[in-house]
């Protein structure tokens, strides 16, 4: 494993396109923006977007190393609602919605985001919630259906099928997005927030004072200063195969998950480490992952790992994200601790958010993501 890349396979995509419209460096950052969002990753890109197509003038993305550098993109590029079913029936809901936002965006964009339809098999159904085969799409099968459905896969007992489920390229998605996202402006750090009564008057940033109309925090954890949000990172690793013969007809997963990729490469992984706070690839969990896969998918066995790498995902003790006003701002909104699902929720909750800053009304669909909860 020694000398592996341990960067996103995703970052092979990098052109220069993509390159430009990720990091397009400070710029001239617009100091009086209606709008001014704060991190440029999916979720970040994707609310900017939605607040450009609702109307609210000009928006602002400030962004502290390059958009997309952060957990979106690093992720395994999944997109399955039900797959992440949880015990509130509201993230399902939205998670639902915002997969047919990244279709819609996906038609509308001519596939510039790279979205594929993938069904997913999961064959330890203990890692599924008891509600989740209720789910539209979801059926239980034994083994030998399994099999039928996915035939690369090793032996397996009764699994969860999960139809009507999709994947997107990590890089081409934060691209398209950021080309439509307003004014970016990279390698830009936040430095401080003033308030006055009610309001957010200034942010101040590394290219100085930015006196936005309305705020919106999409930094992966909300910062220390801003809104008191409990937040728990949570370190994962990810690997990706050469180019070989098994040929996945869907995603695969158990403690692991196995994704399929258009150039016959599989990506794998999305383990949990929440006491490893090392930034380093552990080889010892990337060998584990490799195991599991080749149990998974046995005609893996002699495909060899071309990258392996690491990612910190941001999350809160519930595993829901944080959808709010800013607590005692009238202009201020956090959208944060997305944690394994912010490729998926980006559109739908950037639309929401939009939503409400546009009428300033709370959106129902957002009362179960209110930071209230953790009082």
């Amino acid at each position: 494993m020694q000398g592996k890349p341990t960067r996103p396979v995703w970052d092979e995509a990098f052109g220069t396109d993509e390159l430009e419209a990720l990091d397009p460096g400070p710029g001239s950052v617009d100091v009086r923006p209606d709008v001014l969002v704060v991190g440029g990753g999916a979720v970040g890109l994707a609310a900017a977007v939605m607040c450009r197509r609702a109307g609210l003038g000009r928006v602002q993305v400030i962004e502290r190393e390059r958009c997309g550098a952060g957990p979106s993109g690093s992720a395994a590029g999944g997109l399955s609602p039900s797959v992440h079913s949880v015990a509130d029936p509201a993230f399902v809901a939205l998670a639902r919605e915002s997969l047919e936002l990244h279709r819609e965006l996906d038609y509308e964009w001519g596939g510039e985001i790279g979205l594929k339809p993938l069904d997913w098999l999961i064959v330890s159904p203990e890692r599924i919630a008891a509600d989740a085969v209720a789910l539209p799409g979801a059926e239980v099968v034994d083994g030998e259906r399994a099999r039928e459905i996915e035939p690369e896969l090793g032996e397996a007992g009764s699994g969860v099928w999960f139809r009507d489920q999709a994947w997107v390229h990590p890089v081409r998605f934060a691209a398209a997005l950021a080309t439509r996202a307003g004014s970016v402006s990279t390698r830009v750090a936040m430095t401080g927030v003033v308030t006055s009564g009610d309001r957010i008057v200034t942010v101040e940033t590394s290219e100085g004072p930015v006196n936005p109309g309305a705020v919106l925090f999409a930094t992966g954890s909300a910062p220390p200063n801003v809104g008191g949000v409990p937040s728990v990172v949570v370190k994962g690793h990810l690997l990706a195969t050469e180019p070989g013969p098994p040929r996945l007809r869907t995603a695969v997963a158990s403690t692991i998950i196995v994704l399929p990729l258009e150039d016959g490469r599989l990506v794998a992984g999305g383990t949990f480490h929440p006491e490893d706070h090392s930034p380093e690839v552990r080889q010892d969990v990337i060998a584990d992952i490799r195991e599991e896969m080749v149990r998974l998918v046995p005609k893996a066995a002699g495909v060899p790992v071309s990258h392996a790498w690491c990612c910190f995902r941001p999350g809160t003790p519930d595993e829901m994200p944080v959808i709010d006003r800013v607590p005692g701002v009238a202009n201020g909104w956090l959208s944060v601790g997305h944690y394994r699902t912010g490729l998926l929720m980006a559109p739908g909750c950037g639309r929401a958010v939009a939503e409400w800053i546009s009428s300033g009304k709370h959106p129902e669909a957002l009362e179960a993501f209110a930071l209230g909860r953790f009082d």
